[in-house]
């Protein structure tokens, strides 16, 4: 499951549903950094209680990625990152993905500096995202 965080629909829904994901939406940063917090407060409770195979099962259904814009109203994607990489695992281990318009020049130290794994340029081409997609939620 993907966590998408933006407040312009920039990211569609419909391109990530085509290429097979599910996903979770936040319009803000905040609320993005509130909803992983929530999600893997709450595994953490149960997964205790649990035989290996209920928590495969709750594992592929877990965040595994999020893709955020980079300007979101009231924290950034580059905030929401090191929010996330705060959190120790497994939650800092999530792959973060940024979408841009800015210059990749521009961008490339602060994506680093802040642990985001990988930026996509705006307008976001379908085979680009099925390729950074795949890339971080097959390697994790």
């Amino acid at each position: 499951m993907l966590l998408k965080a933006n407040d312009d629909n920039s990211i569609s829904l419909k391109q990530i549903s085509n290429l097979g994901y599910s996903t979770i939406s936040a319009t803000n940063g905040q609320e993005a950094v509130r909803l992983i917090d929530s999600e893997f407060k709450l595994l953490n409770n149960v997964y205790s209680s649990l035989s290996s195979s209920d928590i495969e099962q709750i594992n592929s259904h877990r965040i595994s990625l999020i893709l955020t814009e980079c300007n979101l109203p009231i924290m950034t994607g580059f905030g929401i990152s090191q929010v996330i990489r705060a959190m120790g695992p497994p939650v800092s281990n999530i792959p973060i993905v940024v979408l841009t318009a800015l210059p990749i020049e521009e961008i490339q130290n602060k994506c680093i500096e802040s642990g985001i794994n990988d930026y996509l340029a705006k307008p976001l081409k379908n085979e680009e995202l099925e390729k950074v997609l795949t890339k971080w939620i097959v390697e994790n």
